[in-house]
């Protein structure tokens, strides 16, 4: 820039000379003056940004060396470099399309209606709403998915609603890290969920101690958020993950209930009304003993109380907590759980996560699943060796990625009835598959319309070599409303797990399915939708004959 000034100078000076007027003198010179002036403040913007930037960057990697590359953390700082205000739109409008979720909910609060046992969340008219999220790791350690592609992905592709934004105070987070780039990151995210009309909860990854102990911490955190967002509609705060080493409530001032009232008190001093997580004891297992002491009691409205669970190790005992708590009216919030067991990793036990979704749906309890990276553990939606962090395939994901896809892509079709979420994400392979399979993948499409007036389709929509995923559609096509629904059909694969129907019997290839009890009533005209996920042998080709419905 300096460049410019001096050749413009030199340009002026030259014309100068030809020109004696006095008069012209004076007005060359003025301009030129403005000119350093416009040029001298521009050059000291850009000085100092620059500065600032590469300070930034130097704390960045510093934290961040061990766990993502260089040119993602350079990413990172060069949005760190925005002041976090300036991040966000000024608009607190809901979404212009009513068909994204903010947009058909707007805002949300937590009552008891008649169709619960206990208070649950309900939108802007007064309708229940179940939200599913997908909940990030440790934003510090996973940064780069926190963004608004991936977030749309997980929409459009996976049927969910909200995301959860892990910011650990330890363990190298928020008060031991780069703040910097956590606020970044909580303003990426929370803008790319506005702009896509999506909820998102903002969690104070609290683990595996007692709350107290980063007490002001938290309260100064939540006090920063609660006014940067008081406006927000879709806006939730978790103000404490899984505490450990105190009970609910001992009137020792040093309990989980303690830090929750003086944490709530911050965010609604600030005139924010959003609808607070609160932490349970025994890493959030112990909801039911929120009933002898709960924030309402102080006059705390929109509270809600977590549950976790881990399929793989969390079985009758923590189901029973929470019908527990919904019994004394306790509002609940799965704001963690996972399909293997408690430590993130070991196998799958996707039929007790089912029926764990089961619990949830009956009770309209929101949820959301760990988590959203590519960490080599089971919890895990991403495969270790997929860097993408957007559009993912089947074949990008893990075990855990394709039933929270498919289950939750089930549980909003069912709230959708016969619109769609969106195209079904489709397997990589398939873009190797050449005329001849994909001419045998067509023939495993299979209908049947049964005496009840009602048909049933079921097509297999991805295949891999040693396994598929299939989709099926009950319709009413009769004039009169059913009450339940029974599939039967052939298919040469195992099934391993199922959503939004259940399995009645399995002998050879013969397979018996029947409705949930969400999903069994159909109206004239309206369809509900299943799946499952299969396994076969190696290359084998499978196909699906003889689909009755009843």
């Amino acid at each position: 820039m300096p460049e410019v000034i001096t050749f413009e100078k030199e340009r002026v000076r030259k014309g100068m000379t030809k020109r004696k007027n006095s008069k012209r003198k004076i007005v060359i010179a003025c301009i030129v003056v403005v000119l350093l002036v416009v040029a001298g403040s521009i050059y000291f913007w850009q000085n100092n940004l620059s500065k600032k930037s590469g300070d930034e960057t130097t704390a960045t990697d510093s934290t961040l060396s061990n766990s993502v590359d260089t040119k993602k953390s350079s990413e990172t700082d060069t949005q760190s470099d925005k002041d976090v205000t300036e991040s966000i739109s000024d608009s607190t409008e809901n979404p212009e399309n009513s068909d994204t979720p903010v947009g058909k909910h707007g805002v949300l609060s937590v009552k008891k209606i008649d169709s619960y046992e206990a208070p649950t969340i309900v939108d802007q008219q007064g309708n229940a709403v179940q939200l599913r999220a997908a909940s990030t790791h440790g934003v510090h350690w996973f940064p780069e998915y926190v963004n608004k592609d991936g977030f749309q992905s997980l929409r459009d592709e996976w049927g969910l609603n909200t995301v959860r934004l892990a910011i650990y105070p330890r363990e190298g987070g928020y008060l031991q890290g780069s703040q910097t780039l956590l606020d970044s990151k909580i303003a990426e995210g929370v803008e790319a969920a506005k702009e896509l009309g999506m909820y998102v909860i903002i969690d104070w990854h609290v683990l595996a101690y007692n709350p107290n102990e980063d007490l002001e911490a938290a309260k100064n955190f939540f006090q920063k958020y609660a006014e940067q967002y008081k406006d927000y509609n879709n806006v939730i705060f978790e103000i404490c993950n899984e505490p450990t080493g105190t009970p609910w409530y001992d009137e020792s001032g040093n309990d989980i209930y303690t830090y929750c009232k003086e944490v709530s008190k911050v965010i609604r001093d600030c005139g924010n009304n959003s609808i607070i997580i609160c932490g349970t004891n025994d890493w959030s297992q112990r909801v039911d003993e929120v009933a002898a002491k709960p924030l309402k009691d102080d006059g705390f409205e929109n509270i809600m109380y977590s549950i976790h669970f881990y399929a793989g190790t969390h079985y009758d005992n923590i189901k029973n907590n929470v019908r527990s708590a919904i019994s004394h009216g306790t509002p609940v919030f799965a704001s963690e759980f996972g399909c293997c067991d408690a430590s993130g990793n070991g196998g799958y036990d996707f039929a007790n996560a089912d029926d764990w979704m089961n619990l949830l749906k009956e009770n309209n309890i929101s949820y959301a699943c760990w988590s959203l990276c590519n960490k080599a553990e089971s919890a895990s939606y991403i495969s270790p060796s997929c860097s993408k962090t957007s559009g993912w395939t089947t074949s990008d994901l893990t075990e855990t990625g394709v039933w929270l896809m498919n289950t939750s892509r089930g549980f909003a079709e069912a709230e959708e009835g016969t619109r769609s979420v969106g195209a079904p994400v489709e397997s990589d392979k398939s873009e190797t598959t050449d005329k001849s399979e994909k001419s045998d993948k067509a023939q495993t499409t299979s209908k049947e319309l049964s005496t009840n007036g009602c048909s049933a389709t079921i097509v297999i929509g991805n295949e891999w070599d040693d396994g598929v995923t299939a989709d099926g559609v009950v319709k009413n096509d009769s004039s009169n409303g059913i009450s339940d629904w029974t599939v039967e059909f052939d298919f040469e694969g195992e099934i391993s797990n199922i959503w939004c129907a259940k399995m009645v019997s399995h002998s050879g290839n013969h397979y018996v399915i029947e409705a949930e009890d969400y999903n069994k009533e159909v109206g004239s005209g309206e369809q509900v939708t299943f799946g499952f996920n299969a396994t076969k042998a190696a290359g084998q080709k499978v196909t699906i004959t003889n689909v009755v419905v009843k």
